[in-house]
């Protein structure tokens, strides 16, 4: 019912710009209108609904651990595994003390430097628990099998490299026991570590941020555990990342990626995020809140991701590098949770994924606020809100976007490929297009508000079909429009509720269009007027809030209820009570003080009405395929 309130009051909208030249519009148009085909839009001092502030973290902790089920996969649990072998170690100042439960556990202990080598003498089923505080220490560990790591109330900073080195390719239990604080922080130049296994050196190990790991990372508990990366990453690993509910994770800065994970292509996982709390800031050149090579799933927790690095060239890969707060070189999925995501710098994303991007729930709120990073003409780097080279799939959730730094291409949801909705809430505010698709875009369901302070609220490159849901696009001045594909033949709608609002029509709907769709050009009206389409009877269908300024623009509205031979009053100027709003639309309720427009009646699938003159006052709006306004 909400998206046919909203088509209605379009339609009102677009019926009561093209009424005879009998009405009254001073109260509603502009003191200069603009000529037919120059129509000009104002943003009237807009901004986006929202632009959040993510703060350094404040002690914030997940809320979340009472869903933190035990489940039926030991490769997630601890709880399901055995651990016999227990290894514990304190640190206090510059030295550490080390307890041990099976003497073939090998360890060297270096004023705080503690290096454990279970993979000398091949020893499994062992926890490491670390507790204590050194500002020169840190923990390294050597293994052939998976082992569990206890993090109870250690502070670690390291002076010669990460504060926690696990060299074993096998996956890692990270506990962050119930009530403890846990710090980690490395320095920015490594130097060499004091033990090595036999018949090794530096050369053969990696060692690319403060916690560093060759295998997985499964982080459970409910404590809090802080990381600062100095010399490269925060937490970094070459396998994967599994977090799950009632973990507190922050990463207070990072010189790169606050989070940098290869991903286990064996296992399917890259980053898989079940639940708990996420901080990550970077104010590093090209940095990442999260950065994977290979999948990011988030299906719960709350993620908190904030980059103020601009981007930069990158002679390696000859391309340029661009900021982001979830990076993925392959898929990005979010089904769950709360995600606020911000990025300051030049050309920089919230999301940006090298392969398609799927959101079925959760809220995410996405903001960046910097210009366009140029390294050459050819190579330059635009901001985005969410952007993928595969195709963008939005079947549930609210996703809301605003990309406010003023340069071309500065986009809020693009695909480079093909862009379905068919369900959820998606708010999108851009400077330039705020929605772009490069192949198709359609839209089955959900709601879709979309407005570009300077270019089209929704661009489609290749064909662009309405079945459902409530499409709202409102564009700059001409020639931009609110609605744009680039083929009229292949813009159909054939359903759903859609307004579009702009300088121009770029594109008008098909013919072929199963839905009944008004086309009204050389419209003139102000921001913040209400407009009523009210049913035979004088109650509202549907009720508009116009969102900026027009000066001889044009209005594209359908719904389902314009139908052959119906005919409707248009009401403006009154006041709307006893009903919910969104984004200025509303259906139902009741509507007082409105002056009336006039009736329209719709006689044809695509009903144009406009063109150059002035609009006068009073009169009827007529009927028949072409609605005269003079």
């Amino acid at each position: 019912m909400k998206i046919l309130f909203l088509s209605l009051a379009t339609a009102l909208l677009l019926v009561g710009c093209s009424t005879g030249n009998n009405y009254d519009w001073s109260d509603i148009a502009p003191s200069s209108p603009g000529t037919s085909g120059s129509g000009t839009t104002s943003d009237d001092g807009n901004s986006p609904d929202f632009d959040p502030v993510i703060s350094a973290w404040d002690g914030q902790k997940a809320t979340d651990s009472a869903s933190d089920a035990v489940g039926s996969d030991k490769d997630f649990y601890h709880e399901l595994n055995t651990f016999s072998n227990t290894v514990t170690v304190t640190y206090s100042g510059s030295s550490a003390t080390v307890s041990s439960t099976n003497s073939q556990i090998l360890t060297n202990v270096t004023g705080a430097y503690v290096t454990i080598d279970m993979a000398t003498n091949d020893v499994d089923k062992t926890e490491i628990i670390l507790k204590g505080t050194s500002t020169d220490g840190g923990l390294k560990v050597y293994g052939a099998s998976k082992f569990k790591l206890t993090l109870d109330g250690v502070d670690l900073t390291s002076q010669i490299g990460p504060a926690i080195n696990s060299q074993c390719k096998k996956r890692i239990y990270v506990d962050v026991a119930d009530g403890t604080e846990n710090s980690l922080v490395d320095c920015s130049k490594y130097s060499n570590d004091p033990y090595y296994l036999s018949g090794s050196s530096a050369d053969d190990e990696d060692r690319k941020g403060c916690f560093f790991s060759e295998g997985n990372l499964i982080f459970s508990g409910t404590g809090v555990l802080q990381i600062t990366g100095n010399k490269k990453h925060g937490l970094c690993t070459d396998g994967y990342i599994y977090v799950r509910p009632g973990v507190t994770l922050v990463v207070n800065n990072a010189v790169k990626n606050a989070i940098h994970v290869k991903g286990d292509t064996d296992d399917g996982i890259g980053v898989r995020i079940m639940g708990g709390l996420i901080y990550a800031y970077t104010n590093g050149t090209a940095g990442k809140g999260i950065k994977c090579d290979y999948d990011i799933d988030i299906q719960g927790g709350t993620l908190q991701l904030n980059t103020a690095g601009g981007s930069e060239y990158d002679s390696d890969e000859k391309d340029t590098s661009s900021p982001a707060g979830l990076k993925s070189d392959t898929n990005i999925y979010i089904s769950g949770g709360t995600l606020t995501l911000k990025s300051t710098g030049t050309g920089g994303k919230g999301i940006n994924a090298d392969g398609k991007v799927s959101i079925s729930g959760g809220t995410t709120t996405v903001t960046t606020t910097g210009g366009k990073f140029t390294y050459s003409q050819s190579l330059t780097s635009s901001p985005k809100g969410v952007r993928a080279e595969g195709n963008i799939d939005i079947s549930g959730g609210v996703l809301n976007i605003s990309v406010t730094g003023q340069s071309d291409s500065s986009e809020g949801l693009e695909s480079k490929a093909s862009m379905t909705i068919s369900g959820g809430d998606v708010y999108v505010w851009a400077y330039e297009d705020a929605i772009n698709a490069s192949s198709a875009f359609t839209v089955t369901g959900g709601r879709v508000y979309a407005y570009s302070s300077a270019n089209d609220g929704i661009d489609s490159n290749g064909s662009l079909t309405i079945s459902g849901g409530l499409v709202i696009g409102v564009g700059g001045s001409s020639p931009e429009g609110g609605i744009d594909c680039d083929s009229s033949s292949r813009f159909l709608i054939n359903g759903g509720t859609v307004i579009g609002m702009g300088g121009t029509l770029q594109s008008s709907p098909s013919s072929s269009s199963k839905q009944r769709v008004f086309v009204l050009n050389s419209v003139s009206i102000s921001k913040g007027t209400n407009l009523a389409l009210l049913d035979p009877n004088g109650s509202p269908l549907v009720t508009f809030t116009i969102p900026r300024t027009l000066s001889s623009g044009n209005y594209t509205v359908s719904c389902a209820d314009i139908t052959s031979g119906s005919t409707y009053t248009l009401s403006y100027g009154g006041t709307l009570t006893d009903t919910t709003t969104w984004n200025g639309c509303g259906i139902g309720g009741t509507w007082t003080d409105g002056t009336s427009l006039g009736t329209i009646t719709s006689s044809s699938v695509i009903t144009t009405s406009g063109g150059s003159g002035s609009m006068g006052g009073g009169g009827n709006m007529g009927g028949g395929g072409h609605m005269g306004w003079w």
